[in-house]
């Protein structure tokens, strides 16, 4: 299939569109399958979609780890201040993380990759 082709486009903004309707699962769902064919343009976009979806839940996972231990090794932490920075950093990833996949998405459409 050509590298520009109008269902490799589709397939491609679709992961990052995904956002919208089934994230994380749905770019990992074209990941596997796409792997398993010749489409090296499908499996590049739809890895990036997933770990660009994904990372804002990690980010979170590692912030409650951060405060949750640090509350454990000190009386006198201040676990509402930090917690507060670290998701604020958070909520700013996220935005920023959905700005991409709908800017990717919207370029995988006009085929400008």
């Amino acid at each position: 299939m050509n590298n520009n082709s109008i269902s490799t486009r589709i397939v491609n903004a679709l992961s990052y569109f995904s956002i919208f309707f089934l994230p994380v699962v749905f770019p990992l769902i074209v990941w596997i399958i796409a792997r398993a064919s010749d489409e090296t343009s499908i499996v590049h976009n739809a890895r990036k979609a997933f770990w660009s979806q994904i990372f804002p839940l990690l980010y979170v996972i590692f912030a409650a780890l951060v405060v949750s231990i640090g509350a454990l090794r000190s009386y006198t932490f201040h676990a509402g201040a930090l917690l507060g920075v670290l998701l604020t950093f958070a909520l700013l990833i996220a935005l920023l993380l959905f700005i991409y996949n709908v800017a990717m998405g919207v370029k995988m459409l006009l085929g400008r990759e």
